[in-house]
């Protein structure tokens, strides 16, 4: 049991890393170098968006299955009833996690309308795409928090 708890774990880290890792290297690097490049690098860049989100779905399941084998395995686990820490930290993760694949569908919705919308309306378009990738991120980071928190309580 302890073998499917590490290869959870671990497989349950590198979802995570590839969902956020991709996310803020978007936001931090590939998003400010094509906005001073031109139509073309844009262009580049909404393929490279609308490639990631596949990634994104990868990312979301494996992160899925995974929390809940851990959850299902974890002795400390009583369905529906919140006696301590953990089980409220766990509560609240779960709930950012459903927030985040909310906003994982919009994000590919936008980035699907971006390619039909032109002028205002691909402006719109690309402006929630954006919003919706900052909301992933800090909905990410705090959902790490809250993991690093269970491990401490």
């Amino acid at each position: 049991m302890t073998f499917v708890l590490w290869v959870c774990r671990s497989m349950h880290i590198f979802g995570v890393t590839v969902w956020l890792g991709g996310l803020m290297f978007q936001s931090a690097v590939a998003l400010p170098v094509t906005q001073f490049e031109g139509a073309e690098a844009q262009m580049a860049m909404r393929k490279i968006s609308r490639r990631f989100v596949d990634f994104i779905w990868m990312s979301v399941w494996t992160i899925c299955i995974t929390g809940v084998l851990m959850m299902l395995l974890s002795p400390r686990f009583v369905w529906f009833q919140y006696p301590d820490q953990w089980s409220v930290l766990l509560g609240v993760k779960q709930v950012i996690f459903v927030l985040m694949m909310l906003y994982a569908f919009g994000h590919a919705r936008m980035l699907r309308l971006m390619e039909t919308g032109s002028g205002e309306a691909g402006e719109l378009f690309r402006h929630r795409a954006n919003q919706f990738r900052k909301i992933s991120i800090a909905l990410g980071i705090l959902a790490v928090l809250l993991g690093a928190a269970m491990n401490l309580s």
